[in-house]
């Protein structure tokens, strides 16, 4: 191609809004061969006082490139090393740098300069506000990445503790990362730092205690406030709370423009980038599982993007906000409604005394679709309970009467006591009172283990058993006595619970709970008592081998 129509390229591209003053040359596979920048070319024209040269001739054959998939700090890293095996002895005329997936095709153009203010970026100041789970935990990963960061909480006595070195939450790895990092590269404080320059929200979002369960955004909204009295021109706000969908745009964006007079989008970037992680896994996940972006602007999700370019392998843009709050409800808000799915055949399957985890995993043995999941005890935590009613207050807003999300839920929340009926059904068929039971698995999940009791039906179950009039003892391998007091229940130790207990209640699937040996517990207990395995941790021949015992699953009884 002659140079005058390379020119003539470069303009239309600027006016089509790709990258201005660069041209990529690529092989017919696509695969970058070269480029040609504006001051290739007024090198080219000068020398040669002519726009008739072919592009092979003006082009650069050994462009700056690297894989999509490099964070920022990998490329200057590298730079150093690319530089000087493409003959260049500075950065004097490296203007933009092209970024190509694994096939050397081109997929993005960044500007030179943008990798330096990035690579500044990871001197700038952090706020995360909200201790809790999603908050302390994502604190620490960018800490860990070299980020210096303000852990914000507006309760002191948690950042006491924080500050005397004792993580308040249970997560593989953290206490290492936690000690590392303690005055370090992360700071707690229960006064909002006037000098940050990425505000992270990640605040909770609870449900109204009026019975309608309507998200409250009571704590959004302060949070908000504080960032935007503190707010200035060129800062990054970060929404990462779990909020029903136009939040961003409808509640946080006013109050951060009323507070700081500044304007969204112009004078500072908003974004959501929503947490997704396991709780157990929140660590391993936040390095590793995609993060999603959806911006108030384009410049929102860039800015986004290269703080969590360092963290994680993988960024998703997506066109809006809204975008980004939808994506995040689907998650959970899809899982809790295939295991309602699980849960409701269970209830059916007790009607026909039929093993139904048996029977689902012959359903899925080699059939390759929709693999259906194993029911439980119902369905709990702080996030699959909560976000199919935060869902649902935008499908109301689109007129839907009855949304499925609600609808699943209903069922979850109803397995609390089928399970309770269940077991009193087993002791009545047996002609014999149930007075004493034995709660194994408090937290709302074993596997990855946490010692999270918020909204668990092991909990429920407790309180429901207990509201009946039955002695309920409580075990669980990861929260601790205190906690376990905490939700108003006796905790104990193993095998000393065991002791004259008419029946045990397996209500997580914690692996220890695996190990459990009947030949040496069931003597312990009353005569003929139940073993009800609601998580079918174990086999039922081998348990009735044990000894003289009766066992119950969700919807089957031996």
């Amino acid at each position: 191609m002659p140079l005058l129509e390379v020119m003539l390229q470069l303009e239309q591209a600027v006016k089509q809004g790709l990258p201005a003053g660069i041209a990529l040359v690529t092989d017919p596979e696509g695969r970058l061969i070269g480029t040609i920048t504006d001051g290739d070319i007024r090198r080219a024209s000068a020398r040669h006082r002519s726009f008739d040269l072919p592009a092979r001739q003006v082009m650069n054959a050994s462009p700056i490139f690297f894989p999509d998939h490099y964070s920022f700090r990998q490329i200057l890293e590298a730079l150093p090393e690319k530089l000087k095996a493409s003959g260049r002895k500075s950065r004097r005329f490296l203007g933009k740098i092209v970024l190509v997936d694994d096939r050397q095709r081109p997929q993005r153009v960044l500007p030179y300069h943008q990798l330096w203010e990035q690579r500044v970026a990871l001197h700038r100041h952090i706020v995360v506000l909200g201790m809790g789970y999603v908050g302390f935990t994502l604190a620490l990963i960018l800490a860990e990445h070299g980020f210096y960061v303000t852990g914000f909480d507006v309760q002191p006595g948690l950042i006491e503790q924080l500050q005397q070195g004792r993580a308040h939450i249970h997560e593989r790895g953290l206490d290492v990362i936690f000690h590392r990092q303690l005055n370090h590269h992360f700071f707690p404080a229960s006064q909002m730092p006037e000098d940050g320059e990425v505000y992270i929200i990640a605040v909770g979002t609870p449900l109204a205690g009026n019975g309608q369960k309507k998200p409250d955004l009571r704590y959004l909204e302060s949070a908000a406030e504080m960032v935007g009295r503190v707010l200035r021109r060129g800062d990054l706000v970060v929404l990462r709370s779990t909020v029903p969908v136009g939040s961003s745009r409808e509640v946080v964006l006013p109050i951060l423009e009323r507070e700081s007079g500044l304007k969204g989008g112009v004078d500072f970037f908003l974004s959501f980038a929503p947490e997704r992680t396991a709780e157990g896994k929140a660590l391993e996940e936040l390095r590793n599982l995609p993060q999603l972006i959806g911006g108030l602007t384009e410049e929102s999700v860039e800015a986004t993007a290269a703080m969590f370019r360092d963290i994680t392998p993988t960024i998703v843009r997506l066109d809006s906000l809204e975008q980004a709050e939808i994506a995040k409800l689907l998650n959970n808000s899809f899982r809790d409604l295939v295991f309602s799915f699980s849960n409701q055949v269970a209830q059916l399957a007790a009607l026909y005394n039929v093993d139904i985890v048996r029977t689902i995993k012959a359903a899925n043995q080699g059939y390759p679709r929709n693999p259906i999941p194993l029911p439980s005890p119902g369905v709990g935590g702080p996030c699959l309970t909560k976000d199919p009613y935060i869902f649902s207050a935008a499908a109301e807003k689109a007129g839907i009467e009855q949304p499925l999300f609600l609808h699943g839920r209903s069922i979850n929340e109803q397995m609390t006591g089928f399970v309770v009926k269940r077991l009193f059904d087993a002791f009545r068929q047996m002609k014999k009172d149930l007075r004493s039971v034995l709660v194994c698995g408090l937290a709302f999940k074993g596997e990855p283990e946490t010692g999270d009791l918020r909204n668990s039906t092991s909990i429920d179950i407790a309180h429901e058993l207990l509201q009946k009039g039955v002695e309920v003892r409580a075990h669980d391998p990861v929260a601790s006595h205190e906690e376990i007091k905490a939700f108003g229940l006796s905790p104990v130790d193993l095998p000393e619970g065991y002791k004259n207990a008419d029946a045990v209640l397996f209500l997580n699937n914690h692996r220890s709970y695996r190990d459990t040996l009947f030949e040496e517990v069931l003597p312990l207990m009353t005569s003929t008592p139940v073993v009800f395995d609601t998580w079918r941790l174990f086999e039922p021949e081998e348990v009735l081998a044990a000894g003289d015992c009766v066992y119950l699953g969700l919807s089957f009884q031996r």
